[in-house]
């Protein structure tokens, strides 16, 4: 079977890590309440997706596909 969902997992979690890490200082910095909270809506969202696909695809691989 031929997937992409390693490089849909890695791309989440990197995205999410990003987001956390840089968007979210810079408008700390910059007093930018409303943007804050939405990079961390959206770091989170893509790390709690990246998980929620890796725990699905194996769940698939386990019980549904052999």
């Amino acid at each position: 079977m031929i997937t992409f969902n390693n490089y849909t997992v890695l791309l989440l979690l990197i995205s999410g890590l990003l987001v956390l890490v840089f968007d979210v200082r810079v408008y700390k910095k910059a007093n930018l309440q409303r943007e804050k909270k939405g990079a961390l809506f959206t770091g989170w969202l893509n790390i709690s997706l990246g998980i929620l696909s890796y725990v699905g695809y194996l769940v698939y691989e386990k019980w549904f596909w052999k």
